[in-house]
């Protein structure tokens, strides 16, 4: 017998399962299952796996939503902090309001405070000054992780030898941050 033409030999079984089964039915993954489920399995597979980064990406977002709102928190009372010690003193005690001031401040700005302080301290010492603050308005007006800027209304009572029934002062601060570490530090003060 000759050898069969190999182009118009009919197909073998194992030829049939890759282009259709024997009884002429959809090729199938199994008993029952026909191919199509293999393509629905994929398609809901990628399904998934987007969802979980949809998750991730919004939990992320979340995550620095958060850490945003930490870094305001902690911008907010460094800088009342800031401004209730600046705008408050005790001419019995003026070194402690000083290195209290000069701790939260960066070495630039400590350097300037500093000097401030050494021109007025006789005459607060001399004036036998006090003054007591409270900054109840504090906003951040920007914050990007790094630096901050923060506006404060504070408002101190002062007494001196020339008032000593006190008067009072209101302060506009706006104060500029930098972050060090896991705490931000004062580098610049301007009353408005």
């Amino acid at each position: 017998m000759p050898p069969a033409d190999v182009s118009t030999a009919a197909p073998t079984h194992l030829e049939a399962a890759d282009n259709e089964a024997p009884d002429g039915r959809e090729p199938s993954d199994g008993p029952g299952r026909p191919r199509t489920g293999r393509r629905t399995i994929i398609v809901l597979a990628i399904a998934l796996l987007a969802a979980i980064a949809s998750l991730g990406v919004l939990g992320y977002r979340t995550f620095e939503y958060r850490s945003d709102d930490a870094l305001r928190a902690d911008a907010v009372d460094t800088a009342r902090e800031y401004a209730i010690a600046m705008s408050s003193f005790d001419f019995q005690n003026l070194d402690a309001n000083r290195d209290t001031i000069v701790g939260m401040s960066t070495g630039d700005f400590a350097d300037r405070y500093v000097q401030m302080v050494d021109v007025l301290s006789d005459v607060v010492t001399d004036g036998q000054g006090r003054a007591t603050a409270t900054a109840d308005h504090v906003a951040v007006e920007s914050i990007d992780g790094a630096t901050a800027v923060v506006l404060v209304f504070a408002d101190q009572q002062a007494t001196n030898v020339t008032a000593p029934e006190g008067n009072s002062q209101k302060y506009r601060m706006v104060i500029s941050m930098v972050r060090d570490g896991d705490r931000w530090l004062v580098d610049n003060v301007e009353t408005v």
